[in-house]
């Protein structure tokens, strides 16, 4: 990814910025103005959630993205994403976390939140995961018109469900047995964390006995074989499968 490949993605969208250390916001602000066509900044939780209503209220459109911390007065970010998704469903988010805040995680996991920029925040880093996330965000009207049965990974590679089969432009991409398991558990708890005992149990029920070591080589292998980023490992937690 380069800085005008980035901004082709970016440069129509908004962003409402939430971060409550006000000299860390002024600086991420800055750099996000650089990219977005719309940026607005919120202090804690509460803030940003008087912000999305009233920027829907005048516009009439919501923010194509929310970008927060964890840890703020008032209301945390864990409480501020499940508030903007009672607002809308399918808003994009991003959560700014530190290592340590596990108990944090699952929660924005399960909730539905796919992609995090950890602290400190590192300039490269955080604007590859814009990038991915805005990819998925201008994705998503072609997304939205495939079938139930078929899950987009990025805009060429996709699973068939129903067919399980793994394709990319059309183009079957080789499975082995375990791997074409492996796929049909993480894909019934897609976007979300699936445990390493809920993988294990899934072989057991087909009379496969694995080890955790063993799983973790085939998740190498199949990791592998699918667009970048979309497979991912969750330290102490699992592994999740989400698009890009």
């Amino acid at each position: 990814m380069n800085l005008e490949t980035m901004y082709e993605q970016t440069k129509h969208l908004s962003v409402l910025f939430v971060e409550d250390d006000a000299l860390l916001g002024v600086r991420i602000v800055e750099i996000l103005e650089e990219y977005f066509h719309h940026v607005d900044f919120a202090r804690d939780g509460i803030d940003a959630l008087e912000k999305f209503k009233h920027h829907h209220g005048v516009k009439n459109t919501y923010y194509d993205l929310v970008i927060s911390d964890i840890q703020m007065p008032r209301m945390d970010g864990v409480q501020l994403a499940a508030q903007l998704y009672a607002l809308r469903e399918d808003q994009p988010i991003v959560i700014i976390s530190a290592h340590t805040e596990v108990e944090y995680l699952i929660a924005l996991i399960n909730l539905g939140v796919a992609q995090f920029i950890t602290k400190p925040i590192q300039y490269q880093q955080m604007l590859e995961t814009l990038y991915i996330v805005a990819l998925k965000i201008n994705l998503a009207p072609i997304k939205s018109i495939q079938p139930a049965h078929i899950l987009s990974l990025d805009d060429q590679v996709i699973w068939d469900k129903e067919k399980q089969l793994l394709l990319c432009d059309e183009v079957s991409i080789a499975l082995t047995k375990y791997e074409i398991y492996l796929m049909i558990v993480l894909t019934l708890k897609f976007g979300q964390v699936c445990s390493t005992d809920e993988i294990l149990n899934h072989f057991f029920l087909h009379e496969i006995d694995i080890s955790s070591e063993s799983l973790r080589g085939m998740m190498m292998r199949l990791r592998k074989k699918l667009p970048e980023n979309t497979l991912t490992s969750i330290y102490g937690l699992g592994y999740r499968l989400s698009g890009i």
